[in-house]
């Protein structure tokens, strides 16, 4: 199955099983956000592809997701010219460069795409991201992260608004 064609089955599964044969209308917003329009705005949902694997977030909140297949770049370093300088440290003095580095990436675009705008996010203002406690604030708001093992080679992050411990998660896997 090609990765349109899985995206299109994932989400057609998950919506068949939150709405029955109901399917909403969506929309995205000027970045690119993807969104339910009304009777449905208040159910969200976001999507990340990467590799063998596509992920989908639904929830009565907004969500953001991502999956990155890692080891694909063949210099993770000269990344992190767009990570701000604690994060560049963080990553330059693990034990583990890369896992950091993927655990830093999917944390900022997952939290990222909650908000709505995307990486340029970052180019904006600083944004610190607690990578120890899986949290951040902003705009006096606090978010958490889960992370989810789904396969050695692949990082997976979840952001939810408040604590992620508020938060019933639950995991399908569809082959």
């Amino acid at each position: 199955m090609d990765l349109k064609a899985a995206r299109a089955y994932l989400y057609e599964t998950v919506i068949k099983r939150t709405f029955g044969e109901i399917s909403p209308a969506t929309g995205k917003n000027e970045h690119g956000k993807p969104s339910f329009l009304p009777p449905f705005d208040d159910h969200y949902f976001n999507i990340s592809h990467s590799g063998d694997f596509v992920v989908m977030a639904m929830g009565d909140s907004p969500v953001g997701v991502d999956v990155e297949r890692t080891g694909r770049t063949k210099d993770f370093k000269k990344l992190l010219r767009f990570f701000y300088d604690h994060e560049k440290n963080r990553v330059l003095k693990a034990p583990d460069g890369e896992d950091e580095f993927y655990k830093i990436w999917t944390f900022r675009e997952a939290f990222s795409k909650l908000v709505g705008v995307g990486l340029v996010l970052y180019s904006h203002e600083e944004i610190t991201i607690d990578y120890d406690k899986n949290k951040v604030s902003y705009n006096d708001k606090d978010y958490g992260f889960y992370e989810y093992d789904i396969k050695t080679g692949y990082r997976l992050s979840l952001c939810v608004p408040g604590d992620i411990g508020d938060f019933d998660i639950e995991v399908i896997r569809i082959e």
